[in-house]
């Protein structure tokens, strides 16, 4: 089974071990960290590097705990009121990871206390007490680097300040994994041209350093330094002088090699009047300048006296990054909320500084020095006093009693509780949503709690493994704000759950966000935003990538309109015979499982069935279940052992053996090429050896899956192996391959099933198996093992780089990377933006924000989300071979044909549609049901005097949902010069 990892719990942090690998996870299990204020960013920082297994956290606040900081706090309760902050969430922060040390701390902060510690965070401290613990840290006292960062929200903006001190060394600044090629020429020339096999556009970018391996002829490489390189094309770049070296012959590999980036780090005083020698960092192009704007305005703000005095007198003095004048309408604003602290700044600055703390270790690129965010909402919100005393004093503060009260009495729906949808509920429970009379959240997960969710989904805790999500989400939500009105569901959204999120459901919403893991799934919810005209908010992360999109009915695109592109699949004939990278590796290590385990038992159904497709199974499949049906039921062990240890021969040494005898090293293809040319590698058989330890975990792994799927518990021990020491396979019996002409598909001829065989096989009296389906999460199980010990056996067979059971894990069970801080920092800006979703209706499209973000390089960037697509006439479309018209013009998506007519037919439809657009229908349908034809005389005959939910209900089988009012109807029609006519669905309201 898989086991922890250098003192690793992998299946806590497998998603974290994911983006971070396991080198940075050890290294963030040392860190200790102090944080200083922990009212808002700060509790946020707290919480995400408690979930991610930091070694220590000391919290440091000793102001009382007030009734607005339950507006943002989420660990403080009513009852924690006049008790230090510290103090009341120590045991909530405690209580996230129990392998994190976390203490409160009330003393003076003194040198030896920060020397306690690797980096300290001070969130919204004062001027003077953030430059005397910058110095504290850089001092340099006992030879110890002490990083400082700064993190301070002022109402609507973050500031962050990054202090890793003089020489910081950056060895990964983007953390992405190593770029690799296989090489298929290199030319002698001043500047060498390196050219290589792609099956896309290449990764490699000009400045990159690379380093060669296994390149024949020009050996000189396989010993150089690596050297940077210059791309020229999409498949080949220059990498300098290689006149001096032999002629390239044949073969090599190319791999980037990560080059450490030493960052001087200024203090946080020098930085003041000199913020950067560069320029600030710009999140959004719309606001060029802004960045600079808010330093100088901050700095005075942060000095107190006059702020405008102070502003120009500092930027006056300023050595970088001034500005012509002070814009005094953006200076009014951030005074007027600069003591505010509201939810989505916390939520956004706290994910970026946890992550920042994380970089200390030397990963990632740290921020150089200053970020600063603006997310000044727009002038229709107008803050107010009217809150004061409340829990929600600073939100009314900044935008208004009245957008207060629609967030109260928003309906919203949420859908998933995963990262993302606890991220939400947690600050949707910080805002009041769903706490008025006409307000509500509906949640639904159908998924229950893992311990892999514990590290990054952070309202759960292992005693909630095994419960619902969207349950335990809510009762968490509730504990912090118990005025929400919460539903859970545990329902999942699509076509098979439209009885409960009917017309009246989704037509009562004044929201939909989205907290999903998968295209078909926000795809079918974006459908039915646009359908019922609701603004959706989609959201996804990817290890420390993170995007928002805003969805707006008739001001945006929906999410259907700007979808990611499918995913690439590897060759078929690559996977099973040809594979060059690991990943091949494990696909066809999990393309074994599922043959073995899972087909083998749906096989022997097929048998006993009698199928007509049985003869399709192979042979050696045939015999395998035989094999297994026919264990000594004395020695089921011993039996599975030996079935083990056949598969490792006939997968590893035979198959490997079939390939090189149709196609030795040598082959040449009937085009004079060669067979064993790149990407193609040349095999070799591997030697059965018990004291190999992947070839034993082969054979282990392999016994315990069939006795899972022979429903037998059975335990095998490493000692259990002594009884195959004297097994001898039998000699290898070439068979006869039939190669298709592009060399590649290869087809083993296929023998005549043996009817005999099959008869055994029904004639036995155990005549099912236990399907066993792929379990990534559960490390007892042995399907990672299998399919590690399968893949790196199959990279010996390709002398491919071997993996660890990581990856294979990853890999195998297409694990998304997710880690605390991206979900919090997403979260936040999508906070942002439902704030002003809720108030969609007032607003213009230059409002609102889609952002993209890398936490690692790091990149932060807001835009404007594009309008809805057009549908406009075409003088060709590809699709019907000819002109096509669009009427109405330009309309898009979210329009659609309202038509009532109570219990109307097909002929008043067509009637309706004709007089509107003056043009004829050839072809209505119903979702896929065809309820008219023109081309079809019975349907002119018979259907057009139908009411048309008669002919949906005769059509489709079924009674229509006696609570729905309407039909969707798409039509097909053409105009008089016989030109298809493209016009809106059809929304056919029958009563």
């Amino acid at each position: 089974m898989v086991e922890n990892m250098e003192g690793i719990d992998t299946d806590l942090y497998s998603r974290q071990i994911g983006t971070f690998g396991f080198e940075m996870m050890g290294k963030i299990q040392k860190l200790n960290v102090l944080i200083i204020g922990i009212k808002a960013s700060g509790i946020e920082i707290a919480k995400n590097l408690a979930l991610m297994g930091v070694e220590s956290i000391c919290v440091y606040d000793n102001d009382p705990v007030q009734v607005k900081d339950l507006g943002v706090n989420f660990f403080a309760r009513e009852s924690d009121l006049g008790k230090p902050s510290s103090a009341a969430c120590l045991p909530h922060l405690r209580d996230l990871n129990r392998n994190v040390t976390i203490r409160s701390y009330t003393g003076d902060i003194t040198e030896d206390l920060i020397l306690e510690y690797d980096v300290v965070v001070c969130c919204d401290q004062s001027f003077d007490l953030l430059k005397a613990v910058n110095e504290k840290c850089r001092a340099n006292k006992k030879n110890k680097r002490v990083g400082f960062i700064s993190a301070d929200t002022f109402g609507m903006v973050g500031a962050i300040f990054v202090d890793f001190g003089p020489s910081f060394t950056c060895v990964d600044p983007s953390g992405r994994e190593l770029k690799t090629a296989i090489v298929e020429g290199i030319t002698n020339a001043k500047e060498g041209s390196v050219h290589v096999h792609i099956d896309k556009v290449m990764d490699f970018q000009t400045g990159d350093y690379v380093r060669f391996s296994e390149v024949e002829g020009m050996v000189e490489l396989n010993s150089a330094d690596p050297v940077p390189i210059k791309v020229v094309s999409k498949d080949s770049f220059l990498v300098g002088d290689t006149r001096e070296f032999s002629q390239y012959t044949s073969g090599g590999i190319v791999t980037e090699v990560r080059m450490p980036k030493k960052i001087d780090f200024r203090s946080f005083n020098d930085c003041i009047l000199d913020p950067s020698k560069t320029g600030l960092m710009t999140m959004d192009y719309s606001l060029f300048g802004r960045a600079e704007q808010l330093h100088w305005i901050s700095m005075a703000y942060r000095m107190g006296g006059d702020v405008l005095g102070g502003c120009k007198d500092l930027n006056s003095r300023g050595v970088s990054c001034t500005v012509e004048a002070i814009d005094e309408k953006v200076m009014g604003t951030f005074v007027k909320q600069a003591h505010l602290r509201v939810p989505p700044l916390a939520s956004f600055v706290g994910g970026v500084v946890a992550h920042e703390v994380i970089k200390f270790t030397g990963k990632y690129h740290p921020i150089e020095q200053w970020l600063y965010c603006d997310f000044t909402l727009p002038p229709e919100f107008s803050g107010d006093g009217t809150g004061a005393g409340s829990r929600y004093a600073d939100q009314i503060a900044i935008w208004g009693q009245e957008v207060q009260n629609k967030l109260q009495n928003a309906k919203i729906f949420i859908v998933g509780s995963g990262a993302l949808g606890c991220e939400f509920m947690k600050n949707f429970a910080l805002l009041g949503c769903g706490t008025q009379k006409e307000g509500s959240i509906t949640i639904t997960d159908n998924d229950r709690i893992e311990m892999s969710n514990i590290s990054r989904q952070f309202l759960f805790r292992s005693r909630h493994i095994g419960m619902s999500k969207s349950k335990v989400a809510s009762d968490a939500a509730v504990d912090i704000n118990p005025n929400c009105k919460i539903n859970p569901l545990e329902v999942r959204v699509g076509e098979e759950s439209e009885d409960i999120f009917d017309e009246q459901f989704w037509s009562s919403l004044t929201i939909v966000v989205n907290a999903l893991d998968n295209i078909q799934a926000r795809q079918y919810v974006d459908g039915r935003c646009v359908w019922y005209e609701k603004p959706l908010i989609e959201s996804g992360t990817l290890g420390t990538l993170g995007n928002v999109q805003v969805v707006i009915p008739h001001l945006t695109q929906c999410y259907s309109e700007t979808q990611d592109p499918p995913e690439t699949s590897i060759p078929l004939c690559t996977l099973k015979h040809f594979p060059y990278q690991v990943e091949h590796t494990i696909e066809w290590a999990r393309d074994v499982f599922e043959g073995l385990f899972t087909q083998i038992p749906q096989d022997l159904k097929k048998i006993c069935n009698n199928e007509d497709d049985i003869h399709d199974i192979p042979a050696e499949r045939l015999k395998l279940i035989l094999n297994l049906l026919t264990l000594d039921k004395a020695h089921v062990k011993e039996g599975l052992l030996k079935i083990s240890a056949e598969l490792f021969n006939q997968y590893f040494v035979n198959d490997i053996q079939q390939l090189l005898y149709s196609f030795p090293k040598d082959h040449v293809t009937s085009e004079g090429q060669k067979f064993w040319s790149p990407p193609k590698r040349v095999p070799s058989p591997l030697t059965f050896s018990l004291e190999d330890k992947v070839v034993s975990t082969f054979i282990i792994a392999a016994s315990q899956v069939f006795s899972q799927m022979l429903g037998l518990t059975i335990e095998v021990f490493p000692s259990d192996l002594t009884c195959l020491g004297d097994l001898v396979f039998p000699e290898f019996a070439p068979r006869v391959i039939k190669l298709s002409q592009d060399n590649l598909n290869l087809e083993i001829e296929k023998v005549s099933v043996d009817t005999s065989l099959l008869n055994t096989i029904r004639s036995h009296q155990k005549t099912s198996l236990s399907l066993v389906q792929f379990e990534k999460d559960d490390d007892t199980n042995f399907h990672v093992d299998f399919i590690w010990a399968a893949a790196v056996l199959r990279c010996r067979n390709y002398s491919i780089q071997e993996c660890d059971k990581m990856k294979a894990k990853l890999i195998s069970g297409k694990i998304i990377p997710a880690i605390a801080t991206t979900t919090a920092m997403i979260g936040g800006l999508v906070t942002l933006e439902f704030i002003k979703a809720i108030m969609y209706k007032s607003l213009k499209i230059d409002h609102f924000r889609n952002a993209f973000c890398c936490l690692a390089t790091p990149i932060f960037l807001q835009s404007e989300p594009l309008p809805p697509n057009q549908t406009k006439d075409k003088d060709y479309d590809p699709v019907t071979g000819g002109p096509v018209r669009a009427l109405p013009e330009n309309f898009t998506v979210w329009n659609k044909l309202v038509v009532l007519i109570p219990n109307g037919t097909v002929k008043q439809l067509i009637d309706w549609i004709r007089s509107r657009f003056n043009i004829e229908v050839i072809i209505l349908s119903a979702g896929n049901l065809c309820i008219y034809n023109s081309f079809l005389p019975a349907h002119k005959a018979s259907r057009l005097t139908q009411p048309i939910t008669q002919l949906v209900e005769t059509l489709g089988k079924k009674p229509l949902d006696p609570k729905s009012s309407h039909l969707v109807i798409d039509a097909s029609c053409t105009d008089q010069d016989d030109v298809d006519v493209v016009i809106p669905t059809i929304k056919f309201e029958f009563r």
